[in-house]
């Protein structure tokens, strides 16, 4: 690899990771289930009784959240990229459709694209894409800059789907012969990049606000992909010591912690 290759992939990687933890708007993409993506570790499931002590638990998991999120962000790049790079040791141009489908399910992926240099899909799952240029098939289109290597790698911003709690993944790689790899799959380990599972680490009755977006939830009435506004706060009352917020029916004492461009909201019954 020479020296400029090398500087080119390090900092794709780098670029990548901070597209990855600045994507927050991807959390919230959709409303759907009220719960953020699961995650087994952290989570204190802790019911707090006054607003103070809801308070002090949501400045832990933001502070945990933000130590944590750039090595998430990288590692997290990096397996996309190296699902990608695999797919392509896995299949080429002399591949049959039924290989390429076997391949495409050893590896869990729901798009798989590998393109020659001139960014001619030689392989393509589902099937249907192959002798097409790259640049001509809409989900695809924008790694063909990995092709005429403006970039070694590229990652689309990831989606929120609610249904399922995950998210959908695009990431892309230039291969030996000059083309591009691209794979797409589910992954709901993208929750702990963009702040989708600090709720369930935080505990009941907890809501995660980002760019003016609920990113994560775990008070019943409240899902993710929610704006302000259809919550019933307003900005001024994540500044307030206290307010009220009612979520299915039920009114609570909230208080919000905000650090950076997130926001936890502490919730207790009222």
């Amino acid at each position: 690899m020479t020296k400029k290759r090398f500087l080119l992939s390090v900092l794709s990687v780098g670029a990548a990771s901070v597209m990855l933890a600045a994507s927050l708007s991807a959390c919230g993409g959709s409303s759907g289930n009220s719960s953020s993506a699961s995650s087994d570790s952290g989570s204190s499931g802790s019911s707090y009784t006054t607003l103070d002590d809801g308070k002090a638990n949501a400045k832990k998991c933001l502070s945990e959240y933000e130590s944590g999120k750039n090595a998430a962000s990288f590692a997290f790049a990096k397996g996309a990229y190296d699902k990608a790079a695999e797919a392509a040791e896995k299949v080429n141009a002399d591949s049959s459709q039924e290989d390429v489908d076997k391949a495409a399910e050893e590896l869990g992926l729901t798009r798989l694209v590998v393109t020659d240099e001139s960014g001619t899909i030689t392989v393509s799952y589902p099937e249907g894409d192959k002798d097409k240029s790259i640049k001509d098939v809409s989900d695809v289109a924008v790694f063909y800059k990995v092709v005429k290597g403006i970039s070694d790698k590229y990652m689309k911003d990831p989606e929120y789907k609610a249904d399922g709690d995950t998210y959908s993944i695009t990431a892309g790689v230039k291969t030996g012969d000059g083309g591009a790899a691209v794979v797409g799959y589910d992954d709901p380990g993208y929750a702990a990049v963009c702040g989708g599972d600090i709720a369930e680490k935080c505990g009941d009755n907890t809501v995660v606000i980002s760019k003016d977006k609920v990113v994560s939830s775990s008070l019943d009435g409240i899902a993710v992909g929610s704006s302000l506004d259809d919550i019933g706060v307003k900005k001024d009352d994540l500044k307030k010591d206290s307010f009220t917020l009612t979520a299915d029916g039920k009114k609570y004492n909230a208080a919000a912690v905000t650090k950076g461009d997130m926001t936890v909201i502490a919730a207790i019954p009222a």
